[in-house]
Order: structure tokens, then sequence, then C-alpha cells
């Protein structure tokens, strides 16, 4: 579905509509489900509150639609050469999806919640291609990654640190994924060393809607030495 009216306020307020919405949620969660359990033997789409939002800005574990993650990968392009990490991986939907999806480089994910990290460590210990960190993502260099995926795993604040923090480490160009971007990815906007590769609304897709509202996603481009 790629009408460009389910993208107007109008649209998604409506009553009937909202109901629709709700119940095609539900419909996308089951149907994401069962993928899951294809991929990793077991689900992967329950909702786990931060234990660190007050803390450290870090937001919930949340998994993306299987569908939204086909708009936001097509075209997107993997070498061998390259080195792909999902920082605030949650339970792994994103490295589960690469993975099925014959990626062929080394996936890496990061997770602050140690209990969410052991349920992700569990059903990646099949898949070699797949390495998970339990930690803090500012202790971490990123040098060693050519690929970058964010799905909103920082309040807007702490994003905005992080991209600080990442400008002081990187060393070499590097892709970035940014998904529930409508909050902070305006930071990225016209600043130094950053150029925007593609924009894009996330809603709906056959026939059935993901999220109760649009999300979006950009994809840039950092380049350290252009700063």
């Amino acid at each position: 579905m790629k009408m460009k009216w389910i993208y107007k306020r109008q649209f998604y307020r409506n009553f009937f509509v909202r109901i629709y919405i709700r119940l095609s949620a539900k419909v996308t969660r089951l149907l994401d489900g069962r993928r899951d359990r294809r991929i990793c033997g077991c689900s992967l789409a329950r909702y786990v509150p931060s234990l660190y939002r007050e803390s450290m800005g870090a937001t919930g574990s949340e998994s993306s639609s299987y569908w939204s993650l086909d708009q936001i990968f097509r075209d997107f392009s993997f070498a061998q050469s390259d080195s792909f990490i999902d920082v605030g991986c949650g339970k792994g939907r994103i490295l589960a999806y690469l993975a099925d999806k014959k990626c062929p480089c080394p996936l890496t994910g990061i997770e602050l919640n140690e209990d969410v990290y052991h349920y992700a460590k569990k059903w990646t210990a099949a898949f070699p291609q797949i390495t998970l960190i339990h930690g803090n993502a500012f202790e971490q260099d990123y040098n060693p990654y050519t690929v970058m995926f964010l799905g909103r795993p920082f309040e807007t604040e702490m994003f905005r640190r992080f991209i600080d923090y990442l400008e002081g480490n990187l060393t070499h160009p590097i892709r970035l994924i940014y998904w529930w971007d409508t909050q902070s990815g305006s930071y990225l906007e016209n600043r130094s060393g950053w150029r925007m590769l593609r924009r894009e609304w996330v809603f709906a897709s056959h026939g059935l809607f993901m999220y109760p509202c649009p999300q979006r996603f950009t994809i840039w481009e950092y380049h350290p030495l252009s700063t």
C-alpha cells in the first residue's frame, strides 16, 4: 500500500480507520511472531520496558515489523567486506531479518538490558554469523563496523550525545540507518560530515497497518574526514 493519503493526519485519526489500524496491528504482530519462530525458533514480539530510561536515556525493547524492514532494507546493498551493528538490538529481530535474507557480512548486536541480551543470545547461538555484546553503547569502538542500525535506542538528548560520541570515535565512513527518527532525526540535518541518502515513511503494507501512526526512517552516510 503506497497511497500518499494514508500519511495524512485526517486519515489515521478517523474513528473507524483507527479501529481497523488496531486490528491490523494485531494481525501483523501475529504474522511477525510466526516468522520469528520460523527463523529463530522463538517469538521476538514481546515489548520489554526500559530499566535505564531515567538513568541512561535508553528506550524499551520493541521489535520492528518485518514488513517495515522490507521497506527499510529495500535496495540497501551489503558487501562481504561490510560489518553490521545494531545498537540497542533488543531481542534481535533486525539480526534475524538480515540473517534470513542471507546478508553476506558479519552481524553484531549490542544490548544493555541483561535479561533481553540473554534471550537474544540463546536463539542466536545457532547463527555463527551473529555476535552479541552485552554492554553500554557509549563504551564501544565502532571502527570495526561499516553499517550501523539505530532503532531509536535512545531518548533525544542521549541520541545527540551518542552522535557526538560517534563523531569523536570513527575514523572511516559509515552508513547509518536511523529508524523511528521523527523525534531526533533532524539533529543530523545540515550537520557537517553527514549526508542523507534516503528518507521514507512507513505505515502500511499488504493492506494492513503496522503501527498506530506513520513512522519514519532515514539512511545517512557519515564521512569523518569531511568534518
